[in-house]
């Protein structure tokens, strides 16, 4: 295999899901290339580089939401969309949000953007934005510290993330209607 960023990016989100955060290191991943550490550094000046390509190939699976009847309606959908895109790579939540402040492209701002075009109130698209990818990550890091916790504790009570996450969201939708 050739040595570019997409095969850097593709190894790295490989051992993201074998060994989470923790297990990723420039090290390893360059071990895992068959290549020395400072090959990579030729693609990605630092980690926090590698991490930020990483966010922004997870952000990239949010899928696109199609119009709908209501404001609330695609919001709710983006915001699940981007949920189900983060909480797929074992601590997305935290690279993305490392991603998102080191100035990867966050897509829920065009979506969030194109829905208030649609719906009115285009002036609140980028508080829209901040409030609901704030909210995915908050909620999607506590389920995947939650989930890590419980690896090394089964007695650990569960949590329906699922049902937290729709209650949450359906409060803040409420809120924006309101």
């Amino acid at each position: 295999m050739a040595l570019n960023k997409s095969a850097v990016v593709d190894t790295a989100l490989g051992l993201l899901h074998e060994a989470g955060l923790p297990g990723m290191s420039m090290r390893t991943l360059a071990t895992r290339l068959n290549v020395q550490p400072s090959a990579l550094y030729w693609h990605f000046p630092s980690k926090q580089a590698l991490l930020t390509a990483v966010a922004e190939r997870v952000l990239a699976d949010v899928a696109p939401v199609e119009a709908r009847a209501s404001a609330a309606d695609e919001l709710r959908g983006v915001s699940r969309a981007m949920r189900i895109a983060v909480a797929g790579v074992p601590d997305g939540a935290e690279i993305v949000a490392l991603g998102l402040a080191a100035g990867a492209v966050n897509p829920v701002a065009e979506a969030v953007g194109r829905t208030c075009a649609r719906h009115g109130g285009g002036e609140r698209a980028a508080g829209l934005t901040t409030a609901l990818t704030a909210y995915v990550l908050g909620v999607t890091v506590e389920e995947q510290t939650h989930h890590n916790l419980a690896a090394v504790d089964p007695a650990m009570s569960r949590v329906d993330y699922d049902s937290r996450f729709d209650e949450g969201l359906e409060a803040m939708l409420a809120g924006m209607a309101g």
